[in-house]
C-alpha cells in the first residue's frame, strides 16, 4: 500500500509538473497558426498592391462594431458588434452582401480558396457568434469604425480603415528628418492591417494570446501586442469603446 500510494504522488507530481507546460505548447502552437494566417493574408494583400499598381484593396467589412437601432431603424449601420444585426446579415464570405470583404476581395484570385486562413484557433470572439466560427479577424476597412468615413491622415482613418483602396508606394515607414511629419509617421506605423478580434469585459481588452493579439501590421509584417498595448492601442482617449470586440 506504501509502495503503492508513492507511485502515485509520483504521477501526480509529474502531471502538476507537465500539464501547465503542455498547455503553454498547445498555445504557442495555437499562436504559431494564427501569425502563418497572417502572414498568408499579407501576401494576398502584397499580391493585390502589385497587380493593381501600387493601390491597396478597397474592403467593406461587416466586422465593423454597428450603429444605430434595429436594422429598420434609420441610422443604422450593418455591423457584427451591433446584436441587431443577425448573422446572416454581417456573413464576411457572402458575395452578394459583403462584395468588397476581404475574404471576397482576396479570393480567389490574391489568395486561392484558403478560408481556413481567416480563424485564429485561440479565437474570443468571431464570426458566427454561435458554433464553430469561421471568421475571427477584424480588418482595416474603408467603413470603419461604425460605418463612418474620415479624412486621410486623421489618426481614426489611418489605424481602423486604411484598406480604402488608396494609392501606396511603399509599406514601409520613411522616416523625413521632420519631427513633426515623423512623429506622424510612427504613429501610423502602429496601425494594422488585421488583427485578431477581441472581447471587452468590465471595460478592459481581452485578446486570445495570454490577453493580447497578433496584428498584421501596415508594413505587412506579423506583431504580438500585449494586454496593455492592445488596451492602449484600442482605446486612445475613449475611441473604439463600447459594443466592439
Amino acid at each position: 500500500m506504501i509502495e503503492l500510494l508513492v507511485v502515485v504522488a509520483v504521477i501526480v507530481l509529474l502531471m502538476s509538473l507537465l500539464v501547465p507546460g503542455l498547455g503553454r505548447a498547445r498555445e504557442q502552437a495555437r499562436g504559431a497558426v494564427c501569425m502563418s494566417n497572417l502572414r498568408q493574408i499579407g501576401v494576398g494583400v502584397y499580391h493585390y498592391w502589385t497587380v493593381h499598381d501600387g493601390r491597396l484593396p478597397y474592403v467593406e467589412s461587416p466586422m465593423t462594431n454597428g450603429i444605430g437601432g434595429p436594422p429598420a431603424g434609420g441610422q443604422s449601420v450593418p455591423g457584427f458588434g451591433n446584436p441587431a444585426w443577425p448573422d446572416a446579415e454581417t456573413n464576411p464570405f457572402d458575395r452578394r452582401r459583403w462584395p468588397r470583404s476581404l475574404p471576397n476581395v482576396l479570393m480567389p484570385e490574391h489568395l486561392g480558396e484558403a478560408a481556413g486562413v481567416f480563424v485564429c484557433p485561440s479565437a474570443v470572439n468571431g464570426w458566427p457568434r454561435s458554433g464553430a466560427r469561421a471568421y475571427t479577424y477584424r480588418e482595416a476597412a474603408a467603413n470603419q469604425p461604425n460605418g463612418r468615413r474620415d479624412a486621410l491622415n486623421r489618426y481614426n482613418i489611418e489605424h481602423f480603415g486604411f484598406l480604402d483602396g488608396r494609392m501606396l508606394r511603399q509599406f514601409r515607414m520613411t522616416l523625413t528628418g521632420d519631427p513633426i511629419r515623423d512623429a506622424m509617421e510612427e504613429v501610423f506605423a502602429r496601425a494594422v492591417a488585421v488583427r485578431d478580434m477581441i472581447l471587452r469585459e468590465g471595460g478592459m481588452i481581452r485578446g486570445p494570446h495570454r490577453g493580447g493579439v497578433f496584428v498584421l501590421d501596415r508594413g505587412l509584417e506579423v506583431r504580438y501586442r500585449s494586454a496593455a498595448e492592445t488596451q492602449s492601442d484600442l482605446s486612445p482617449n475613449g475611441f473604439d469603446q463600447g459594443a466592439g470586440f
